[in-house]
């Protein structure tokens, strides 16, 4: 028997559920005439929701209130489905394609049924035909059998029965199965759909995508996958679209070629793709997939790439449904961002629309500072052109000037303080011979200054190096002879042959503050430096590293070997710097010591 505080509580409770009223507004009533309570919603089935396009319609159902149930076949690959909506809104049932029991228990509950099974390649222990024809028969019969009001199967682009591709076909007979099944079926037919996890950006992006049949001039029009789940959703609430056939596409048509360009200029880095015969390629794709378990480039992919997309005319599109879909190129930034090295990661994106977006937001204020910026550049522009000539006129008696040189922090650069560039000048020159060669390393500021010296230098007493070099990324310093362009992503491999051993004293500062950047700089120092058995002070190389603190422990690491280390020097730049720098050098002098 209950104790007293149970009765009591149970008593309540039915109580409250004897009296509970419902409003007729609460009250629904479905395109088959069947009665839901709208503070309750749709219940829906999403098969294939563990794939790409599913996490989008789960969450959309999942939060406006809908009973959401997900038949999943691998455990781990629902995981991430459990929080897109609130708890016991997300259902989870296991089911298998090839069992038509499970099948009807994941939809016997339910006014809505979406199908987004899909698959690129046949695999041993399904056929293309076996997921897209009679995956699809089957659960457009359970559909029918328990009279489930609607029912949206997502196929694809090009799906056609008679397509040369298989996959393609196998598309265009599951359309005609569930056609036949189910007439008010609605059919959509979404384009290559890029997002988080799709098979366009994160593949073209990705290194092991490396051979193509057709150079990949493919075309079609991508589409975003937020904007498809968008439309699906939409497609449950507006009943016109039962019995409908929808081509969802992006608003602009590019080739796959022209796509991985974009690609490589995201992520700063330029991917190799080599174009393989059809006749060679296809075969070797399709034993591949029988011997890996993991998904690589499939015979389909293969047979895709000489495919355009077409579109059905007759069919209904986004315009339908009241969506303006998104361009790929606006959302590279986003979702290619990890593929960046270090170096580059932070650096904003450089589109056409966020360009469009800054001109509109612009205040007269800022309109006012725009067009003082571009006073300021016209006139270093003038100074440049003068500091040019006077690089070309070897000796003429004019001091160079960094000042027309304006700072460019996408490239990190930020110019020395007059005072520590000629410093550090002055200790590159102290003591040179005559058959001396110096290098000056992503360190402009520090080179004019000893330019400077030079110039101002009595020729007839003071010796002169043999050489002075100036490795810079900055194609603007071409206006000195000097000048040779670096790139610390190729390290030394495009310098002139003849530098390589050659050098005697080198400045360096490498232009980020990453493991990357000053371990590929220190490679090209060491490259360039002159090896010598000689070390006596007089003919020991002179070696200056100048760059953050925090890089101090990786500098004693790449340069420890030659005896550089922290100094008690720090650095000072012309316009300030938040980040504190040191001097590393493999010498002592009046203007520091070696920290203890």
């Amino acid at each position: 028997m209950a104790s007293f505080p149970t009765a009591v509580r149970s008593s309540r409770k039915l109580a409250f559920s004897l009296n509970q009223a419902r409003h007729i507004s609460d009250l629904s009533i479905t395109r088959t005439g069947k009665p839901i309570l709208r503070v309750q919603g749709h219940t829906a089935t999403v098969f294939g929701a563990t794939g790409q396009l599913g996490r989008y319609i789960v969450n959309r159902l999942a939060r406006q209130g809908c009973q959401v149930v997900v038949p999943f076949r691998e455990d781990m690959a629902k995981r991430h489905l459990k929080v897109t909506g609130d708890l016991g809104r997300v259902a989870f049932i296991e089911y298998d394609l090839y069992n038509t029991e499970s099948i009807e228990a994941s939809v016997r509950h339910s006014d809505v049924v979406y199908n987004l099974i899909g698959r690129n390649y046949p695999t041993k222990n399904y056929s293309l035909e076996d997921v897209h024809v009679e995956g699809t028969e089957r659960i457009v019969e359970a559909v029918a059998k328990y009279d489930v009001d609607r029912y949206i199967h997502v196929s694809s682009y090009n799906a056609d029965p008679n397509s040369p591709a298989d996959f393609f076909a196998t598309k265009g007979r599951g359309e005609q199965v569930a056609r036949s099944i189910f007439p008010e079926t609605t059919i959509v037919r979404p384009a290559p759909i890029f997002g988080f996890e799709d098979n366009l950006l994160i593949r073209l992006a990705g290194v092991t995508n490396l051979f193509t049949s057709n150079n990949m001039q493919e075309r079609y029009w991508p589409v975003h996958s937020i904007d498809v789940g968008q439309a699906l959703e939409a497609m449950l609430y507006d009943d016109t679209t039962a019995g409908q056939t929808f081509e969802l596409y992006g608003p602009k048509n590019y080739s796959t070629a022209e796509i991985a360009e974009m690609v490589d200029r995201e992520i700063y880095k330029k991917r190799r793709h080599i174009n393989v015969p059809r006749a060679i390629l296809k075969p070797v794709a399709g034993l591949l997939n029988k011997v890996l378990w993991w998904p690589i480039l499939s015979a389909e992919d293969v047979d895709k790439e000489f495919i355009d997309q077409k579109i059905d005319e007759s069919a209904k599109t986004f315009a339908d449904l009241g969506i303006n879909p998104g361009d790929i190129s606006n959302y590279t930034y986003h979702y290619l961002q990890g593929y960046r090295s270090s170096a580059y990661y932070d650096l904003p994106p450089a589109t056409e629309k966020e360009k469009r977006e800054d001109r509109k937001t612009l205040s007269s204020h800022a309109l006012s500072a725009l067009q003082e910026f571009y006073g300021e550049r016209d006139a270093h522009a003038d100074k440049f052109e003068k500091l040019k000539a006077a690089a070309e006129e070897q000796h003429s008696e004019q001091p160079l000037s960094m000042d027309a040189f304006v700072e460019d922090w996408n490239r990190s650069q930020f110019w020395y303080s007059e005072e520590t560039a000629t410093l550090l000048a002055k200790q590159l020159l102290d003591g040179v011979k005559e058959d001396e060669v110096i290098a000056v390393v992503s360190a402009p500021s520090a080179f004019v200054a000893m330019m400077n010296l030079l110039k101002l230098a009595d020729a007839h007493t003071t010796p002169r190096p043999k050489k002075i070099y100036l490795l810079e990324h900055d194609n603007r310093f071409g206006a000195f002879p000097e000048y040779i362009f670096w790139d610390f992503n190729d390290k030394f491999a495009k310098l002139p042959a003849d530098l390589k051993g050659s050098v005697d004293r080198i400045i360096c500062d490498p232009p980020f503050l990453s493991d990357e950047c000053q371990t590929k700089a220190a490679m090209t120092v060491r490259w360039m430096l002159r090896p010598t058995t000689d070390q006596t002070a007089e003919r020991r190389p002179r070696l200056i590293v100048c760059t953050g603190e925090r890089m101090e422990t990786l500098i004693g690491k790449l340069y420890g070997p030659l005896g550089v280390t922290t100094t008690t020097y720090e650095p000072r730049h012309a316009r300030g710097l938040s980040n504190e720098f040191y001097c590393y050098a493999n010498f002592e002098c009046d203007e520091w010591e070696f920290r203890g």
